[in-house]
């Protein structure tokens, strides 16, 4: 069946809307017969095969708009179809009384239309419940000789022997009527269409969504609802909500006229949720209102897996103040100050030697700070080649150089967007990207090689150097502009010979995590071992600490580290040892000569191992490699 239907009462209308519907085309218009009697029957029968409007003119439709609840449309009898009706009895030369008889859509406005044509009329309005025979018969009492109407009041007056003229609609008339119920349909589809983009919405975000009309029933109860009550929706619509969900406070906000933001609720004996109530506000009046709601134990999931994912590829800080072992004031006031420039979003640089946990503090401050759910992305500016470095804190673009991955890559500002990166000896960058970068942190925009558009950061700078960035700025070694950019805050940490108070806390937690590490079981720090290490020159600080009793751990055989333990790692780092002993020119050299000739002397001793020798000397295999390579030794 089609999606229009016209009921035509009269075989001539069910022709004349035929040959309309052929003209146009309307394809989705169909006719069937349908007189008084039998309309609504034959509209009920075109919408059970799938009409979804229904066409109708007269009584007729009166009676079928009555009884369906789809659309109906009525074919209107227009003044031009009346006009055509009272020419046909003003040709019969009648001078007599007319009786115009009819449903009030058929004779609107038929006596001024009479009267305007010179023509003597009453009008008499009927309905599906009126006696056709009996209205006619009154009006001939009255002196009517001829009659205008429909089929029915055409067939009464010939009875009595009066002449009549059936009121038929013309082809604009149902034209009109076709063009209507296309207009509804498309309406219809429209509306049917957004509904169901509201629904798909409503039922793909992962809030619970609820919605109360003004007598408190569930009229949008979404799938996550369902996930997050354990109510099914079917159950929830249509009933009171109190019904659903007892402590909702939804009745409260509608009485109130104001929303409740931000406020945790307990659905059932398990589920916590965090739930925003307002108030729907038409015209002034609050005609009902509206919940969503997240469950709690949900979002710390989510959060747990994106910092899973962090923590895959490496992007997380996972030290904080706390894990910084310590008994020094130096170290306590140092801890002190970092946890005040947590707060704030000004840039830090951290400085001091290598190995006093440049890092940790970093990372501590990060996870002291807003971001602390943000990324963390460190980069040691000296471990990559100055080839690379550029594209690794800005990415790059498909096509950029040789070698570029296929669809480029974001480069490590792009990922620390929302966090924290840390430009760990900073003092190492080249001086021709020390520019772009000060473009970035001021911008705040980065721009990947090979591109040609700007992509918006929001990263908070930490940066770190062993070296005295106000030397390299007087040796032109270092912007000054970059300097003060990165230099807002200032931290230095002491190196471990300046705390020595810090060296027994730290060895019993080394010791501690060490001898777990390795299985050992319960080792300790002997008296002596750890009087040997009080005299110790530590070079490398914490790090170095570190890695003697790493090693100490690895060849003791007993319970006890012992002087030996250490003493044969010291032996086997011969420079550390004989330092003091090294004999240097005093006169006509430098401190740069000084540095490289110790730098050779113990890459000598090591026999050329690149590994022992950076260990030695406290700093990055790619440093102590450019450092050779400017002596012409690798």
């Amino acid at each position: 069946m089609k999606e229009i239907v016209v009921v035509a009462p009269i075989r001539s209308l069910a022709d004349l809307a035929g040959e309309i519907v052929a003209d146009a085309p309307f394809d989705n218009v169909g006719i069937v017969p349908g007189t008084l009697a039998d309309g609504v029957a034959a509209a009920r029968a075109a919408i059970e095969q799938g009409a979804r409007i229904v066409v109708s003119r007269g009584g007729t439709y009166d009676q079928i708009k009555a009884e369906v609840a789809i659309p109906v449309v009525e074919i209107k009898v227009s003044a031009f179809d009346l006009i055509e009706s009272l020419k046909k009895v003003r040709q019969q030369g009648r001078d007599e009384l007319i009786g115009i008889v009819g449903h009030r859509n058929v004779i609107s406005g038929a006596d001024i239309v009479a009267d305007a044509m010179g023509l003597r009329s009453v009008s008499v309005e009927v309905d599906s419940r009126s006696d056709i025979a009996v209205e006619v018969d009154q009006l001939i009492r009255l002196g009517v000789g001829t009659f205008v109407g429909n089929s029915k009041v055409e067939a009464e007056a010939r009875r009595r022997g009066c002449s009549a003229v059936w009121v038929q609609s013309g082809r604009r008339a149902i034209r009109e009527a076709i063009d209507e119920a296309q207009q509804i349909l498309r309406a219809a589809w429209q509306q049917k269409e957004r509904a169901q983009q509201f629904a798909t919405i409503i039922d793909f975000v992962h809030d619970g969504i609820v919605a109360i009309d003004r007598a408190g029933a569930v009229t949008v109860f979404n799938s996550a609802s369902e996930k997050i009550t354990g109510v099914g929706r079917l159950s929830a619509l249509g009933r009171n909500i109190a019904d659903v969900i007892a402590n909702t406070r939804l009745t409260a906000v509608m009485e109130s006229g104001r929303p409740e933001i931000g406020d945790i609720q307990h659905i059932g004996n398990d589920v916590v949720v965090a739930t925003n109530r307002v108030p729907v506000v038409v015209d002034g009046k609050v005609m009902g209102a509206v919940a969503t709601y997240q469950d709690v134990t949900e979002v710390q999931r989510v959060e747990q897996k994106i910092r899973t994912r962090l923590l895959e590829k490496g992007f997380v800080a996972k030290y904080s103040f706390d894990d910084i072992v310590h008994r020094s004031a130096a170290m306590a006031e140092c801890i002190r100050t970092a946890r005040k420039f947590s707060a704030y979003e000004a840039s830090v640089l951290i400085s001091g030697p290598s190995g006093v946990g440049k890092e940790l503090f970093a990372q501590s401050m990060h996870n002291a700070s807003p971001r602390r759910n943000m990324p963390f992305v460190a980069i040691n500016c000296a471990a990559l080649p100055e080839t690379l470095i550029e594209s690794e804190l800005f990415g790059y673009v498909e096509g950029s150089f040789t070698g570029a991955a296929r669809k480029g890559k974001a480069g490590l500002f792009e990922m620390a967007h929302g966090g924290t990166i840390f430009l760990d000896e900073i003092s190492e960058l080249p001086y021709a990207l020390q520019g772009r970068l000060l473009r970035v942190l001021q911008e705040k925009q980065v721009m990947r090689l090979g591109d040609n558009k700007l992509v918006p950061i929001d990263v908070r700078v930490i940066c770190a150097s062993n070296r005295d960035l106000r030397d390299l700025l007087r040796q032109n070694l270092f912007r000054t502009d970059l300097y003060f950019r990165i230099a807002f805050l200032n931290l230095f940490l002491p190196p471990l010979n300046d705390r020595i108070e810090d060296l027994e806390p730290l060895c019993a937690h080394f010791v501690d995590v060490l001898s777990r590490q390795y299985r050992k079981g319960a080792v300790r720090l002997g008296g002596e071992a750890f009087a040997f290490l009080q005299r110790h020159n530590f070079q490398g600080n914490v790090r170095e600490l570190h890695g003697m009793l790493e090693r100490a751990m690895v060849v003791c055989d007993g319970g006890t580290i012992g002087v030996a333990d250490l003493t044969a790692v010291a032996a086997e780092s011969g420079p550390y040892c004989s330092i003091d002993r090294l004999s240097f020119p005093v006169s006509g050299h430098t401190l740069r000569d000084v540095e490289q000739s110790y730098i050779r002397h113990v890459y000598q001793t090591t026999n050329g191992s690149i590994k022992e020798c950076s260990a030695i000397l406290g700093i990055d295999r790619t440093t102590l490699w450019r450092h050779l390579r400017k002596q012409s030794m690798a």
